[in-house]
């Protein structure tokens, strides 16, 4: 197949030419895992930042494709680039637990803060992944940053029931009122997690909808508080 490829570049084929989803010959080659083929099409001088639709970077992060991501950033990829839903690189691998490649994305210099869709430090919460979290915390991230449904981390931790990471998030200051979309009280309310904010030193707002007061006064009456 390698050999093919080298061929079809050698007959004039445009290396970078998109195909219906905006996506290079090296973006569909690392989206498969085929490492083989991705350094033929660089070879040949396929552009990593090339594509109007998925990224080379974004799909060898979702692979969790450590050493290409080190090779792609080497020959100046734009790390903090966003694919059709304002996602970076980092967030992308986080969103599929691949913890080595979103390290090797931190160290190429990938911003923690960086993206309009959803943020890294909202993937890493919804994944579970605690240290993680606390690692991107401790990296000057906006705890209280909204992704693009208006939820804060602490919310998308909550919503997939994510306990251990909620409580890393209170320690580190996330605001138990924050957000303009869903609030962590709607969440805590629906997965029985309402004591955890109770616990902290913070007011929790009784906000929202009518079924997230309803379910938060149901839990009050059955603790007695």
């Amino acid at each position: 197949m390698v050999e093919m490829l080298r061929e079809l570049v050698d007959k004039g084929a445009e290396v970078d030419a998109e195909d219906g989803k905006g996506r290079t010959a090296l973006t569909v080659a690392l989206a498969f895992g085929q490492e083989a083929a991705a350094r033929a099409l660089l070879e040949a001088g396929a552009g990593v930042n090339a594509g109007t639709g998925r990224r080379p970077l974004h799909a060898a992060a979702e692979k969790g494709m450590v050493e290409m991501l080190i090779e792609l950033a080497g020959k100046g990829v734009e790390v903090d680039a966003e694919d059709r839903e304002g996602r970076t690189a980092l967030t992308v691998a986080l969103a599929f637990g691949q913890e080595g490649a979103a390290r090797a994305l931190l160290e190429a210099g990938a911003g923690v803060n960086a993206g309009t869709g959803q943020r890294p430090l909202h993937a890493a919460a919804m994944k579970g992944m605690e240290e993680m979290v606390r690692e991107l915390v401790e990296k000057s991230t906006e705890v209280d940053a909204e992704d693009g449904e208006g939820r804060t981390a602490l919310t998308v931790a909550l919503a997939f029931g994510q306990e251990a990471v909620a409580r890393a998030l209170l320690e580190a200051g996330a605001g138990v009122n924050a957000g303009t979309g869903r609030r962590p009280l709607h969440m805590a309310a629906e997965r029985g997690l309402v004591e955890m904010l109770s616990d902290s030193e913070q007011k929790v707002e009784l906000v929202g909808s009518a079924r997230a007061r309803s379910e938060v006064r149901q839990w009050a009456e059955a603790s007695g508080v």
